[in-house]
């Protein structure tokens, strides 16, 4: 078996970093966050509680409202938050001023209160103080426990009202973990690090999580011995394996894929001379057809948004590199040229854009090929591999993986490269997910 192919095909953390790379062209994307937009987001205005029993710190929930607020606008990617000590204190219009000279250009003012059914009341106002008076308002409500999922759909709503576009406070990173020395399990976070939640627990090698557009998870377990593909046929339904049913081969499957419908699922089926090849199964009708047929390594499917055509890895000209074909499995064509070896594809949300690893010098680091240029940009640069690169539903950031603190943890990065952040701090995560569904 090739020597790669045992880390494709079992979603290992790390690819393999033998063999030596020739040089190639390396161009700097041009930072998306250039021309941020400067935001006073001052503490929240706590209205007095009412009466209640039990007693309830008001000033602490306003705290961390404000603090989950603030935090999800700096990772946001439009908002640049001011914390500047001078500072005007008040949010009345006769403040507005000193906030403008601050460089202040949008003020958020919130209020926190609470309705006569005792819920939480977030009160928004979006003010320019350039101009002196507000343009935009809005009222969040939901219990105590709701109020990360407060404070995170204040902060998309102010992405979309000042830059038109989604923000990704509400969404969440699905991963892998390990768990024990043989069982990993996957995970859900929110993208700032708080509220992991197991969502997996079968003891056993569970990995190469996909996320369909409804929320639906699937992925590849050993739970059985053998790698099958497990999952949800329908939205807030049990898991249930998924491939292979019937009298369908046992052989080696891996790296599901949902296709953007969420009626098909790309995977990847080995066979014992080593070799694998692309398989698109039919959910509803439990049909199973075989994409690519040729004596080497097909790997690491991935969808573009119209689900007609699929990015993945292949070494059929000798070394692992991106192709592109046809959802039928026909028009197959190489989309990178440099680099001896380039792996894990991920289709950006938009479709104009495809996210990779390429190694040189013994490491990876990530690129993204712009479609319409038909060039290929480099993100990262270090000492350390990153690897498993996946796109932010507002394409403004990826997740991957990466050793550069010790151990395998998630951080995400702008298309710079410029602001990398660590998402938490577990280690032995792998394979992250970013999906906007619940």
């Amino acid at each position: 078996m090739r020597p790669w192919l045992s880390a494709l095909l079992l979603a290992a953390c790390l690819l393999p970093l033998d063999g030596q790379d020739r040089p190639r062209t390396e161009v700097e994307l041009a930072a998306k966050s250039a021309g941020k937009l400067v935001a006073a987001v001052p503490p929240p205005q706590v209205e007095p509680p009412p009466a209640r029993q039990p007693a309830v710190d008001e000033a602490a929930v306003g705290r961390d409202f404000h603090e989950v607020l603030v935090r999800d606008l700096d990772l946001s990617g439009p908002f640049a938050v001011l914390r500047s000590a001078k500072s005007p204190k008040a949010t009345d219009p006769a403040s507005y001023k000193a906030w403008a000279d601050t460089g202040t250009e949008w003020l958020i003012a919130t209020r926190v209160s609470r309705t006569a059914g005792d819920q939480l009341m977030v009160s928004l106002q979006v003010v320019d103080p350039r101009a002196g008076k507000p343009i935009h308002s809005k009222n969040f409500s939901g219990q105590d426990s709701a109020l990360r999922r407060i404070a995170h759909a204040v902060a998309d709503d102010l992405v979309a009202r000042l830059t038109g576009e989604r923000g990704v406070a509400s969404s969440r990173i699905v991963f892998v973990k390990q768990v024990s020395r043989e069982v990993k399990e996957i995970f859900q976070v929110d993208p700032d690090g708080v509220g992991q939640i197991q969502l997996t627990r079968h003891g056993s090698l569970t990995m190469s999580p996909t996320v369909a557009q409804d929320g639906r998870l699937a992925y590849i377990t050993y739970k059985g011995g053998a790698p099958e593909i497990w999952g949800q046929k329908r939205s807030g339904t049990p898991h249930v394996k998924l491939y292979p049913v019937g009298t369908q081969p046992l052989g080696q499957c891996s790296a599901p894929a949902w296709s953007p419908d969420g009626k098909r699922l790309a995977f990847v089926q080995s066979d014992r001379r080593g070799n694998s090849d692309i398989m698109v199964l039919d959910l509803e009708g439990g049909r199973v057809r075989r994409l690519t047929d040729s004596n080497c390594i097909n790997t690491e499917p991935s969808w573009n948004p119209a689900g007609t055509q699929i990015a993945f890895t292949s070494d059929r000209e000798g070394t692992p590199q991106i192709y592109l074909m046809e959802d039928d499995g026909s028009n197959v064509r190489r989309l990178t040229t440099e680099g001896s070896y380039n792996a894990s594809p991920a289709w950006s949300p938009n479709g104009v854009m495809v996210s990779y690893v390429s190694r040189f010098e013994g490491k990876f680091d990530l690129f993204v090929f712009k479609l319409g240029e038909g060039k290929a940009y480099q993100i990262t640069t270090g000492l350390v591999s990153s690897e498993s690169p996946a796109w932010s539903p507002d394409e403004r950031k990826l997740v991957f993986v990466s050793t550069r603190n010790g151990g395998m943890q998630l951080f995400t990065t702008d298309l710079s490269g410029s602001q990398i952040k660590k998402v938490m701090e577990s280690t032995g995560c792998q394979s992250p997910r970013w999906t906007r569904s619940r």
